[in-house]
């Protein structure tokens, strides 16, 4: 990944619209940081009035309040007065702090809420081949760099306050000494010099630091998917290897950042220490030609002092933000990434399930890679075709085309001859009920994930369509019955039982079209059995598409399409195609005749795998 070679500051035209509606707290965050400012600057002032003339009774430069005050109540009057005073001011600014830091808060809170919806319903209208090429732990860092966000706010927000002090504390150095206050605004600006040059260095040691940590959660999500395999073959030390290769690369990117810095800070602590240093040598001749009481070169001093402690927070606030600007990036690019399949704008309406189902001359490519070449076949609402062949045919990628989750390459999948693309995708997907080979349950009670596809359904409506799916007893056995956490693994379910709730949901949908893609074969032949019978109930009266490995399972298909190497070989009866198709032939022969060539128990017979 390339990074910037200049600094950035962009990100705002996302942030900025996620505070509308918030303008009592933009309004909050300024009158308090401008109150905290103010109250900061008067604390100084208060100190020179009492350094310059409370102490002194004869000093020329007590003020002529120092002098009436003293005069009516006492000169001790003078030191109880200063003490309430900057114990008044001191509380007060760290009062606005208190409530400029909460209001930030809030305004955080907005911002990463409002990205988090946002990233999220973007994330929905996403097409399937994204999900497809896409590092899957380079989607959920996204959530990280969301978080990110809230760094980039606090920072912005601490540089607006501490501005407003170094400002105020300057304007109070000239009110003091004016000519000394020329020598700080020469040697203020060469402190931003090397401050520039270090940011652009944590600003590529940030897009390290996100580039490898998404890489390191896709090696222990790696492990997480592939334990069984890393055992059996005993791979643990490669694996081992590998990860802490990718967290070394990690962990030297944070370093660096840090080592940034850290180095800022120590550029920002030498060039104070050369301020003040410059300041005492000039002010101290002031001083010595009478120029310039002790007392203003003390306040002077602290004024000073006070002014590089807001510079440095804004130069290491200004560091920090460099570290967010990779996350900001990829929040930025995330939301101009566009679907690959969207309405058309004349896209018609499908106000009723097609009659006739038809691919017309369909190819189909992953990039380079021919998938599926010239099919056509028509199929009339109502009948159950059974998708067959070899591995690597293309029967998913057949099945993914007829709901439109991918385009064609060329040729087009046709709704009463109307092309689909010319059809609004949330209307072909309403027409559509899907049962995949892995159950995939969300993080909810057995009630919504059977609900989801048609969330007005009625508690009745539910339990009717578990018990056709025969799952309803095993709901109610779970320890809360319907309203049972069952989680996105279903760890409580046996892989039949999270099958059947699947299927249960397919039943409330009620789609008049049907895809069922190895619904059964991760299943032993007693769950497939369970599962079977519901998916027999859900297939009566909806135009069924069934891919299935195992032949048994397709017998009572009304045809079976043979697909080979991408081509359509075969769309026939069983009949048909054991005497015309050879791919159908070889698969029949292979699964259902034993070594002698004659019939065998179709319940135990050898499957060939699926794509």
């Amino acid at each position: 990944m390339r990074f910037p070679g200049r600094l950035k500051i962009s990100g705002w035209e996302q942030i900025v619209p996620l505070l509308r509606g918030r303008g009592h707290l933009i309004a909050g965050f300024f009158l308090t940081a401008i109150g905290r400012s103010v109250a900061s600057i008067l604390v100084l002032l208060m100190m020179q009035w009492f350094l310059s003339g409370a102490l002194d009774p004869h000093s020329a430069h007590r003020s002529r309040l120092a002098t009436a005050v003293a005069g009516r109540f006492g000169e001790t009057s003078l030191l109880w007065l200063t003490g309430a005073g900057l114990l008044g001011l001191q509380l007060g600014a760290s009062l606005l702090n208190y409530l400029n830091v909460i209001i930030q808060q809030r305004l955080s809170k907005a911002v990463e809420l409002g990205m988090m919806e946002k990233i999220i319903r973007h994330l929905l209208t996403l097409s399937v081949p994204f999900f497809d090429r896409q590092s899957h732990s380079d989607i959920v860092q996204i959530r990280g760099d969301v978080t990110l966000l809230r760094v980039k706010i606090t920072a912005a927000s601490s540089i607006f306050m501490e501005a407003l002090l170094a400002v105020g504390y300057l304007i109070a150095a000239v009110m003091i000494s004016s000519k000394v206050a020329l020598v700080a605004l020469v040697v203020i600006p060469v402190a931003s010099i090397p401050i520039y040059l270090i940011a652009l260095q944590t600003l590529k040691a940030s897009h390290g630091v996100r580039r490898m940590g998404y890489q390191i959660s896709d090696s222990v999500l790696q492990i997480l998917r592939g334990i069984r395999a890393i055992k059996i073959f005993q791979a643990e030390e490669a694996q081992t290897r590998v990860s802490l290769a990718k967290g070394e690369a990690f962990f030297d990117n944070i370093i660096a950042q840090v080592r940034a810095q850290k180095l800022a800070g120590v550029l920002n602590e030498s060039l104070t220490g050369l301020l003040i240093a410059s300041v005492i040598l000039y002010g101290g001749s002031q001083v010595m030609q009478g120029k310039l009481s002790w007392s203003g070169l003390l306040t002077f001093l602290f004024a000073i002092r006070s002014v590089f402690g807001p510079i440095n927070n804004i130069n290491g606030k200004y560091v920090e933000i460099q570290t967010t600007v990779a996350s900001v990036q990829r929040i930025e690019n995330f939301l101009r990434t566009r679907p690959n399949i969207a309405d058309r704008p004349d896209a018609a309406t499908l106000e009723r399930a097609p009659e006739v189902i038809a691919f017309d001359g369909v190819s189909f490519s992953y990039g380079d890679k021919d998938v599926l070449s010239d099919v056509s076949f028509s199929v009339k609402a109502g009948e159950t075709i059974g998708i067959v062949g070899p591995s690597g045919g293309g029967k998913t990628t057949l099945m993914g085309l007829l709901v439109r989750f991918y385009d064609p390459t060329k040729g087009a999948v046709r709704f009463d001859g109307r092309d689909v693309r010319d059809l609004k995708l949330r209307d072909i997907y309403d027409k559509v009920a899907l049962v995949t080979q892995e159950p995939f349950l969300f993080s909810t009670s057995a009630l919504e994930n059977i609900r989801c596809g048609r969330p007005d359904a009625t508690f009745a409506e539910v339990q009717d369509a578990a018990r056709a799916a025969y799952i309803h007893d095993g709901i109610m056995a779970l320890p809360e019955g319907y309203e049972s956490e069952i989680g996105t693994g279903g760890r409580e379910l046996s892989g039949g039982q999270k099958q059947r709730i699947t299927v249960a949901r397919a039943l409330l949908k009620n789609a008049p079209i049907l895809l069922l893609d190895e619904a059964t074969s991760a299943l032993d032949s007693v769950a497939e059995k369970e599962v079977q019978r519901a998916i027999d109930k859900l297939m009566i009266g909806r135009t069924s598409f069934v891919v299935a490995h195992r032949l048994s399972t397709l017998r009572k298909a009304d045809r079976l399409l043979v697909l080979d190497a991408g081509r359509c070989v075969g769309f026939d009866k069983h009949e048909v195609l054991v005497e015309r198709c050879a791919v159908y032939k070889k698969l029949w022969e292979t699964q259902f005749l034993n070594p002698n060539g004659e019939a065998g128990d179709v319940s135990t017979a050898p499957a060939p795998s699926a794509t």
